[in-house]
């Protein structure tokens, strides 16, 4: 397995969700320890933003949390120059104006990852355009 988990999938991980199934947790658990389980850098910009402005409770600094995750065998991916082009570039295939969803998901294409989302708008687009392989956690 080679997957790139968003932000909203990651957060549900952490804090054991009921909407993410025991398959889906068993099968990031298990890529966990092979090393194929990954979040692009802009997923912990996000939950240090949600963290300060009070929709989420990290319950730990958020440094320290990011640490616990990456200890835990997620791989973070940076965010280069390649990424960063290709994120804005996704708008001419219609993909929506939301900067961390565009990095998350260029992440994604370029690093040949299945993007395990939750997000409407970014299956929406996959669906139609067929330009990323994603994963339903739901399903």
């Amino acid at each position: 397995m080679n997957l790139l988990l968003d932000t909203n999938v990651l957060l549900r991980l952490a804090v054991a969700s009921e909407s993410v199934p025991d398959s889906f947790k068993r099968e990031v658990e298990s890529g966990l320890a092979q090393g194929s389980v990954a979040v692009s850098a802009i997923t912990f910009v996000e939950t240090t933003r949600l963290h300060h402005h009070g929709r989420i409770d990290l319950g730990c600094h958020p440094g320290v949390w990011r640490s616990e995750r990456l200890r835990s065998g997620l791989r973070e991916v940076p965010i280069g120059g390649e990424i960063a082009v290709e994120s804005v570039l996704l708008m001419n295939a219609g993909f929506h104006n939301d900067l961390a969803d565009q990095l998350i998901v260029a992440t994604a294409m370029l690093g040949g990852m299945r993007l395990a989302t939750m997000d409407g708008n970014i299956i929406a687009w996959a669906q139609r355009t067929r330009l990323v392989a994603l994963l339903d956690p739901s399903a």
